[in-house]
C-alpha cells in the first residue's frame, strides 16, 4: 500500500466525510490553506525548489523556481498505509505561490517542466451509498454540477487544458477499499478489494469471495493488496490475489470461482510464490496480466527507511522487484518462467525478475491500446515517481533505488546512474507525499480523457494526468484536488476509471468533460 514515513505513521488521519479541502500553493484568489485532505494538517519534509505556473503567461516566464515549505502539526493515527521518513526535518509551511516541478524528462538538474493549475472536484453521488437527496457532495467548491452524458469523442491528442475533472459518487459503505477491478468476462461486473480479505461486486455490495482467516491486515500496509483475474477467467475460473500471510509473507495465490463464476471457493487454493519479508511495511501488492498474457507481480523492497534491508540492488530476492511468470505452462509447478525474461540465464538473479530497484510500487498498470506499462513508486523523504516502460521493452529495466530517489541521487551529491532507468514525472513532498498509480483512460464516456494517465496521492489528494505533448515531451498536470484518501484506482471492462477512498469506504467513478 502507499506508504508514509518510517518514523512517523500519523501524516493522515481520518478525514471527515465530505470535508472541504483545498490544493495548497496553486495561485488562488486568497490564501490558500496550508493543509492536506479535508483540512487535515500533513507533515512536510522540508524546504524544496518548486517550478511556479501562471496561466496565461509564456512557458519562460512560468518556469520562476521558489522554495518552499510549512509548518503544520500533525493529527490522529494514520490508517494510512504510507512511508517516506523526514528523517527527523522539522515540518515546514508552504508559502502562497508554491506548486511543483512535475513531468522532468530532462536528465537530472535540467530545468522542469510547467505544470497546470490545480482544480477541485465536483463529485456526484449515485449507486450504493447515495445521498437521500442524490444532491453534488461538496469538496471544497461549490456545487456546481453532477454528472452529464458525455460529448462525442473528439479525434484529438489530450490536452489538460480542454478537460475539467469530476468524480461521480459509484459505490459506498465498504470497509477499506484498495482497488477495483473486472473479470474480463463480459458480464459487467466491477470487483472492489478490500483490505482485510474480502472481495465484493460493486455497486450492490454482494460478497464474491472471503478469505479474512488467511490474510494478516493488522499493519497499516498488510493486507489482501491485489486481485487479477486470468484471461480466460469465464471459461477456467481463475483468479489470483496478493496478500499478506498470517506469518507476514508476501504470498500470490490462485483460486477458482464456482461453477457459474458467481463467487470464489476458498477450499480451491494453490499457492503460486511466497516471500519472506521482514517488515510490515513496503509490501507492493500489485499484481495483473500483461498483454502478452504473462503475470505481472509487484514487492516491495521489505520495508524499514532507506532501503533497510540492502534488497533494491539484490537480485536474488523478489523484494523491490516487478517480476513477470506464466501460469500457463508450469506443469506440475503453478508457474514456468518465460525464456524471454531479461535475467533467465543470469547466475545469482532470480529468472522471474522482470524490473529491479523499486521501493514499493504501488500501483502500475498496461495501456489497454497500446501495451505501454505504467509503474508508481512511492519515494523516501522528497519525490513521488511514475516509471514508463513501452510495449517493445525487453525488460531488466533497474530504476535505482536506493541509488536514487526518482531523478535524484539519494542521501548523496553525486551517484552513479549508469545502466538505471530515471522516472517520465515526478513531484516533491510539497504537493504529496504517498503516490498512487492509475490508469490511461481509454473509455468512452469521456472522449476528452482518452490518452491521460491518470494518478493520484493519497496524503493532499490531488489527481494528475500525465501525457505526452505533441513534441513528445512527458507534461504533468495537478489535474483537481479531490479531498479524497486516493488508495488505489480501478478499471472496467470497458475501460472507465474509478477511484478508492480508503478512509470514506467510497469508490467514485471518474469523469472528464471538455472546457
Amino acid at each position: 500500500m502507499p506508504a508514509l514515513s518510517e518514523d512517523t505513521h500519523d501524516r493522515t488521519p481520518d478525514l471527515p466525510v465530505g470535508a472541504e479541502s483545498q490544493a495548497s500553493g496553486v495561485y488562488w484568489d486568497q490564501e490558500p490553506h496550508p493543509r492536506g485532505p479535508a483540512g487535515i494538517p500533513h507533515v512536510l519534509c522540508g524546504p524544496q525548489q518548486v517550478a511556479v505556473y501562471r496561466p496565461g503567461e509564456g512557458d519562460a516566464a512560468n518556469m520562476k523556481l521558489q522554495s518552499a515549505g510549512l509548518r503544520a502539526g500533525i493529527l490522529g493515527f494514520c490508517m494510512a498505509l504510507l512511508t517516506a521518513g523526514c528523517g527527523g526535518q522539522e515540518p515546514t509551511a508552504l508559502p502562497v505561490e508554491s506548486t511543483v516541478a512535475v513531468g522532468a524528462t530532462e536528465s537530472p538538474g535540467s530545468a522542469p517542466q510547467a505544470t497546470e493549475p490545480v482544480e477541485e472536484a465536483v463529485v456526484a453521488t449515485t449507486g450504493r451509498g447515495r445521498s437521500e437527496t442524490g444532491e453534488a457532495v461538496r469538496t471544497g467548491v461549490p456545487q456546481t454540477a453532477v454528472a452529464t452524458a458525455p460529448p462525442a469523442r473528439a479525434a484529438t491528442r489530450f490536452d489538460p487544458k480542454r478537460v475539467t475533472l469530476r468524480l461521480e459518487r459509484f459505490a459506498g459503505e465498504l470497509n477499506q477499499p484498495l482497488f477495483v477491478t473486472h473479470a474480463g468476462d463480459g458480464s459487467g461486473r466491477i470487483f472492489a478489494v478490500e483490505k482485510g480479505g474480502t472481495i465484493r461486486t460493486i455497486p450492490g455490495g454482494d460478497l464474491f469471495f472471503d478469505m479474512t482467516e488467511k490474510v494478516l491486515s493488522e499493519g497499516s500496509e498488510q493486507g489482501l493488496l491485489g486481485l487479477a483475474f486470468h484471461p480466460r477467467f469465464r471459461e477456467n475460473g481463475y483468479f489470483y490475489v496478493n496478500y499478506t500471510d498470517q506469518d507476514g509473507n508476501n504470498t500470490v495465490a490462485r483460486y477458482t470461482a464456482t461453477g457459474d463464476r458467481r463467487e470464489g471457493d476458498i477450499a480451491t487454493e494453490q499457492i503460486v510464490l511466497t516471500q519472506e519479508d521482514p517488515a510490515e511495511n513496503h509490501n507492493g501488492g500489485m499484481l495483473a496480466f500483461g498483454p502478452d498474457g504473462y503475470l505481472y507481480i509487484a514487492f516491495g523492497d521489505g520495508g524499514g527507511a532507506g532501503d533497510t534491508y540492502g534488497n533494491g540492488q539484490n537480485n536474488n530476492t523478489f523484494l523491490a522487484k516487478i517480476l513477470r511468470i506464466d501460469v500457463n505452462a508450469g506443469g506440475d509447478r503453478p508457474y514456468s518462467v518465460p525464456q524471454d525474461n531479461p535475467f533467465v540465464d543470469q547466475e545469482g538473479t532470480r529468472p522471474e525478475i522482470w524490473a529491479t530497484g523499486l521501493r514499493n510500487p504501488w500501483r502500475f498498470s498496461f495501456d489497454r491500446e497500446t501495451g505501454d506499462l505504467y509503474i508508481a513508486d512511492v519515494g523516501q523523504n522528497a519525490w513521488e515517481y511514475v516509471y514508463f516502460q513501452a510495449a517493445d521493452a525487453k525488460g531488466g529495466h533497474n530504476y535505482g533505488w536506493p541509488i536514487t530517489e526518482g531523478n535524484h541521487c539519494y542521501e548523496a551529491e553525486e551517484c552513479n546512474r549508469e545502466g538505471l532507468t530515471p522516472p517520465v514525472a515526478e513531484y516533491s513532498h510539497n504537493v504529496g507525499q504517498s503516490i498512487t498509480g492509475g490508469y490511461v483512460y481509454r473509455g468512452e464516456r469521456s472522449p476528452a480523457l482518452r490518452g491521460a494517465y491518470l494518478f493520484g496521492d493519497y496524503v493532499s489528494g490531488i489527481l494528475f494526468t500525465l501525457h505526452r505533448n505533441a513534441a513528445g515531451r512527458w507534461v504533468t498536470t495537478e489535474a483537481i484536488s479531490t479531498g479524497r484518501s486516493i488508495s488505489s484506482f480501478g478499471e472496467d471492462q470497458a475501460g472507465e476509471l474509478y477511484l478508492t477512498d480508503l478512509q470514506e469506504g467510497t469508490v467514485y467513478r471518474i469523469s472528464g468533460r471538455p472546457r
